[in-house]
């Protein structure tokens, strides 16, 4: 398979070194980038990466196109591929607001498969949000998956509840580091060194995620399994629901799904 990707930043970086890693059967990489500079790193694999010069080159020799351009930016780079277009790839957007309609009337490209990846995808460990437009086969499908499972897993949504899956998976993570970092501080102050805070903190949340996925229970379920009578964690949970954790955990997380929807709608407005 030969795929492109157009915009090579920070998730179209993600998806170059993951698919030269880990995509079985990838015979070519085409790669293009208005700062030619950064794909200096990437071309050293100089038997499978191809560095195109314009759209035009990508679309005509790959299956598959990544689109990984910035918002502003997209409906220039929908006029060149409407423009030089003489195949029909399959687009795999993470254009953040612009929706399937837009890119399909502004390329004539029927099929695109929309997403929402996550920062933890450098590692595989990530998940991403997936949409299809209409008419997909169900191997076009597949393949299509194939390229995403190198991110880590897939959840398949519809179109209007991208937003939802902005804030909860593609903004999650910088909630959790800030969780884990007040964790780890709070080990400091009860005089434990850095490292074994961090340590600590580390393996009790990966441990529980784990237990979480293989045991399928509802979270309230485990916590009662070590919240005993009168001692340690009830009294911790007690100050936990005092101090409204959870009313602030859902707010902040709900007003950055009503910022994305906001941001949406501007995009939509001004394409």
């Amino acid at each position: 398979m030969k795929i492109g990707i157009i915009g090579v930043g920070n998730i179209g970086g993600i998806f170059a070194h993951r698919l030269l890693s880990k995509f079985e059967g990838l015979e070519a990489l085409y790669l293009l980038d208005r700062y030619p500079e950064k794909l200096s790193g990437l071309a050293s694999d100089s038997t499978r990466v191809v560095l195109a010069s314009e759209p035009s080159e990508i679309f005509k020799n790959c299956t598959h196109v990544i689109l990984s351009v910035k918002p502003q930016d997209c409906m220039e780079l929908f006029a060149q591929i409407k423009n030089g277009r003489q195949h029909n790839p399959i687009i795999i957007s993470t254009i953040t607001g612009i929706q399937i309609d837009t890119i399909v009337s502004n390329t004539s490209i029927k099929k695109i498969a929309r997403i929402m990846p996550n920062v933890p995808s450098a590692i595989g460990r990530g998940v991403t949000g997936l949409v299809f437009s209409e008419g997909f086969t169900k191997d076009e499908c597949w393949e299509v998956k194939r390229i995403l499972f190198t991110m880590g897993d897939i959840v398949e949504v519809r179109e209007k509840d991208l937003a939802a899956v902005t804030a909860l998976s593609g903004s999650g993570p910088a909630f959790v580091f800030v969780i884990v970092e007040s964790l780890i501080d709070v080990g400091l102050k009860m005089g434990l060194s850095y490292e074994v805070s961090r340590e600590l903190i580390l393996g009790t949340l990966g441990g529980s995620v784990e237990l979480l996925k293989e045991r399928g229970n509802h979270p309230g379920e485990f916590r009662h399994l070590v919240t005993s009578p009168g001692g340690t964690t009830i009294e911790g949970i007690y100050s936990l629901e005092r101090e409204g954790l959870r009313g602030t955990i859902m707010k902040a997380l709900f007003d950055t799904y009503l910022r994305a929807k906001e941001i949406n709608a501007e995009l939509e407005g001004k394409k």
